[in-house]
């Protein structure tokens, strides 16, 4: 079977990376002390829009930029990692919850498409619609409400909620960055 012509211009990519690679010793706490959680979307590259060098930050990314369960052990991984390692401290201090305009997950919102992919999945429509980014505002409020109240998170990470715009390259916060909880 030939190889996609997509695999070879990746692996391709991938010989001329490896011949300029000079960051063998970076640790796997981020220099920036920074998670981003955004969207699967290939237009929303967190290393594109901050100009992210290796090493930089964690990115983690799922449908819409939603928070989902797995985000949430994500983030408490990358915590109890980073503070277990010798010499590194805690986890990323940061993170940044990004959704953007133009969202293919705003589909979900239509009846008969939510429907159809609740099928597919097997789950409720309602699980579906819950995942529809149909105003990216709102849902990065919904987001950081929702870590808010997950008991596994960590009470000194500090939280901020953006909105990508795809057609002009501009993030725009909607929410404060602020730690997600009061100290008690």
């Amino acid at each position: 079977m030939a190889t996609p012509a997509e695999l070879t211009t990746l692996l391709d990519r991938n010989r001329s990376f490896a011949k300029q690679f000079e960051a063998g010793d970076l640790k796997g706490r981020p220099r920036l002390k920074t998670s981003i959680l955004s969207c699967l979307d290939p237009r929303v590259d967190p290393a594109h829009i901050f100009q992210l060098e290796l090493g930089d930050a964690a990115v983690l990314r799922t449908a819409g930029g939603r928070v989902t369960p797995g985000v949430m052990r994500d983030l408490a991984i990358l915590g109890m990692l980073a503070a277990g390692a010798p010499g590194v401290g805690g986890g990323p201090a940061l993170l940044l919850v990004i959704h953007h305009t133009d969202c293919g997950t705003a589909r979900l919102a239509i009846p008969e498409v939510g429907e159809q992919f609740a099928k597919r999945l097997g789950v409720s429509n309602e699980v579906v619609a819950a995942i529809a980014v149909t105003d990216p505002a709102a849902t990065v409020r919904a987001d950081i409400e929702k870590l808010r109240q997950a008991p596994g998170a960590p009470d000194s990470l500090i939280v901020g909620g953006f909105v990508y715009h795809v057609t002009s390259g501009t993030i725009e916060q909607v929410v404060a960055a602020a730690p997600l909880r009061s100290p008690s």
